[in-house]
């Protein structure tokens, strides 16, 4: 069902963050700005403690350098559902400037609110590097030869002129292996297409005397311990004077770390914070997807809607956290007692559906009560013995997902009003 089983909860990825240096956020800009989550990096990023910050985001905000104002004000301004990544330079309570470079998402909720989901690295030394890269050819080699990232010179038919230092430790190959290597041996097939790609035109502006304009590519290669490594290769041809290709200059930087980063960006726009389940979003994207595959192939789907009952008995006796903790557990519960082509997601409060697919009704029955046995009959630490109610509909030929929602929460509130700690099934019309 596309979910791992023994899911972390959220304060597992709590401490994660604030191991990282980079800054991980979440911060409101409607219907107004406020942080609703930042890491302990903020402090070293730009000397206020996340407390600081989450009293008072406008001031926080209000240390971006004047000069990128608008880079602020566009980024506070992206729209729902896009990305967009800007380096702003912030001004640390220390006096010195920081340059920070952020990934951010924007995402709107469905109670219109909308927040920016971001990270940000502190990339004040790479413009540093950047800076002095414009000096003398001596300081040039010597930054080069001590650079983060791989700088390499090629011939246009592709043969390797220099490669600094940098590549051993990206692949673990020394300079005097690479320059022996094939481009087979370098890069995975597509990246090497693309490669070849690139060095046919370059070839063919040499000869011509055309322009060629400079190439930037995210691709793969091989690490030596038989790894693939993601990386960004930007290319820039070298021109003489009168415009013909001499050699191909090139910059290739890990970005693995980037692609960790927005995985989890991307992995926490469709889960739910607090029980590492689908989200309520992602899941009406799953159920709708399937119901009109069903409506074309016949599929047989059924929906469960389950409900934990007397949780606000729960919160208010033994607090919301304990509340939280029932709801991680009764998702850990769902995805270990479902199959692996089921689909579990936290519809609202207490609330949860699961997808059964090729699942017709009597099964679907069946396995709400399996389901509502394995959560009852076992104590829960933070209260005690917990039930649930559940409704069961089965996805019928005209059905929408109004329709189909709409009759499993029928059967749910059926089940609830006749006593709680039971299944009840909801007949298509």
């Amino acid at each position: 069902m596309g979910m791992s089983k023994g899911t972390p909860d959220s304060h597992w990825f709590e401490e994660l963050a604030n191991s990282n240096e980079t800054l991980f956020y979440i911060l409101r800009v409607r219907p107004d700005v406020a942080f609703e989550y930042v890491n302990d990096a903020v402090e070293k990023l730009i000397g206020w403690t996340p407390a600081e910050a989450m009293a008072d985001a406008g001031a926080v905000l209000g240390v971006v350098d004047a000069r990128h104002a608008a880079r602020l004000a566009a980024a506070l301004e992206l729209p729902p559902g896009t990305e967009a990544t800007v380096e702003l330079i912030w001004q640390h309570r220390n006096g010195n400037p920081v340059y920070g470079r952020t990934f951010i998402r924007s995402r709107q909720r469905e109670d219109g609110s909308v927040v920016l989901e971001g990270a940000t690295r502190d990339v004040t030394q790479l413009h540093q590097v950047e800076a002095e890269l414009h000096q003398s050819e001596q300081r040039y080699r010597l930054l080069v030869e001590n650079a983060w990232d791989v700088v390499w010179t090629t011939a246009v038919d592709c043969s390797l002129i220099y490669v600094s230092p940098a590549i051993e430790r990206l692949r673990g190959v020394t300079v005097e292996e690479t320059m022996t290597q094939s481009l087979e041996q370098f890069y995975p097939p597509d990246s090497a297409d693309s490669i070849r790609t690139y060095f046919r035109r370059a070839l063919a502006a040499a000869k011509n005397g055309t322009e060629l304009p400079p190439f930037r590519l995210e691709h793969e290669f091989f690490h030596k311990n038989g790894s693939k490594v993601a990386a960004e290769m930007q290319v820039i041809p070298h021109l003489d004077e009168n415009g013909h290709v001499i050699e191909i200059l090139g910059v290739t930087r890990d970005i693995t770390e980037r692609k960790v980063f927005e995985a989890e960006l991307r992995r926490l726009a469709v889960t739910d914070p607090v029980t590492g389940v689908w989200n309520r979003r992602h899941g009406e994207d799953l159920l709708a997807a399937d119901l009109s595959a069903a409506h074309a192939d016949g599929q047989l789907l059924s929906l469960l809607m389950l409900d934990v009952d007397n949780f606000k008995a729960i919160n208010d006796t033994r607090g919301h956290q304990s509340g939280d903790r029932v709801l991680v557990e009764i998702g850990r519960r769902l995805v270990a007692v479902c199959r692996d082509t089921d689909m579990v997601a936290r519809w609202g409060g207490e609330e949860f559906v699961i997808l059964l697919r090729d699942c017709a009704l009597p099964a679907g029955v069946q396995i709400a009560e399996n389901i509502r046995a394995t959560i009852a009959d076992t104590p829960f630490i933070d209260a005690g013995v917990v039930t649930v109610s559940i409704g069961v509909a089965e996805a019928a030929g005209h059905d929408d997902l109004t329709s189909w929602v709409a009759r499993a929460d029928e059967a749910l509130y059926e089940a609830k009003g006749s006593g709680r700690n039971t299944v009840r099934a909801g007949l298509a019309s």
